[in-house]
């Protein structure tokens, strides 16, 4: 058979490769942000962690050193330009380039929608959707600059369907994360072919994952059960099922994947 003439033997080698390569994890002290570091660590890549405060990030930092990565932590809010840009400086001064962000950092707060305070809806919509674009904003202009980037957003099943446990907030802030990963990815794409640059924007959208944050949920039987009557698999998902579409978009092999949300969800949105 011959290939078109853009082929190479050496991507189809390498194109799962994350050697060297640099990210940038918000949310770096939370389950999945501690699971994705090791991820990336374990794949070769060079990771930096950031959240608020330094002190919660440091047992991720250590569990990337007991497998033998590269982990380094730096604070700074999601919401605030500023602390941003001193993320990417300190991080460029580190290594000289910046590959991937995975917009990680998020919160939820659940109450029935006729009864949901105005300052927590208000609270999770700062958090998780600003939270969202500020990063986009700040690691997209280097990457404009830099001439590449990846970034890998999170969103949810919510996102695309309710639920009836007080999803109201998180629900409306995740549709939004959709909205504006498929936006950005759009935007950015036709200015990096009028500019000389390849921003690859997407998101990764799962369902209950089992944590210690949402255990309450899993262990109690009259609350998981909605959840797993719409989970095919029969089951929630694990940190575990996360890591490789997260390695995958991160990785060359997603090259010509943009503004997809894409659903690791055990079946729950196919029907």
């Amino acid at each position: 058979m011959v290939m078109t003439n853009t082929w190479s033997n050496d991507f189809a080698k390498n194109c799962f490769d994350l050697t060297d390569k640099v990210a940038v994890i918000t949310g770096g002290n939370g389950t999945l942000g501690a699971a994705y570091a090791q991820a990336f660590a374990l794949h070769g890549a060079k990771v930096v962690v950031t959240a608020r405060r330094l002190e919660t990030l440091q047992e991720t930092v250590n569990s990337v050193a007991e497998v033998g990565g590269e982990c380094t932590a730096i604070t700074g809010d999601v919401t605030d330009v500023a602390a941003q840009q001193a993320i990417v400086d300190k991080v460029h001064e580190m290594y000289g380039r910046i590959d991937v962000l995975v917009n990680n950092a998020g919160m939820a707060f659940r109450a029935p929608g006729e009864d949901m305070p105005s300052d927590n809806f208000n609270q999770v919509m700062n958090i998780n959707v600003t939270g969202t674009l500020v990063p986009c904003q700040v690691f997209g202009k280097y990457f404009m600059k830099q001439g590449f980037g990846k970034i890998v957003n999170t969103s949810s099943v919510r996102g695309f369907c309710g639920h009836p446990d007080g999803y109201t907030a998180y629900a409306a802030s995740k549709a939004a994360v959709d909205s504006l990963t498929k936006q950005l990815s759009t935007e950015w794409s036709i200015k990096g072919v009028k500019e000389g640059f390849t921003i690859n924007v997407n998101a990764i959208a799962p369902t209950l994952i089992k944590s210690p944050l949402t255990q309450e949920i899993c262990e109690d039987p009259a609350r998981i059960a909605p959840f797993l009557a719409r989970l095919p698999m029969g089951r929630v998902a694990e940190t575990k099922d996360m890591i490789g579409l997260v390695m995958f978009l991160a990785a060359p092999a997603s090259d010509f994947i943009n503004g997809q949300i894409i659903y690791v969800d055990g079946g729950c949105t196919a029907g």
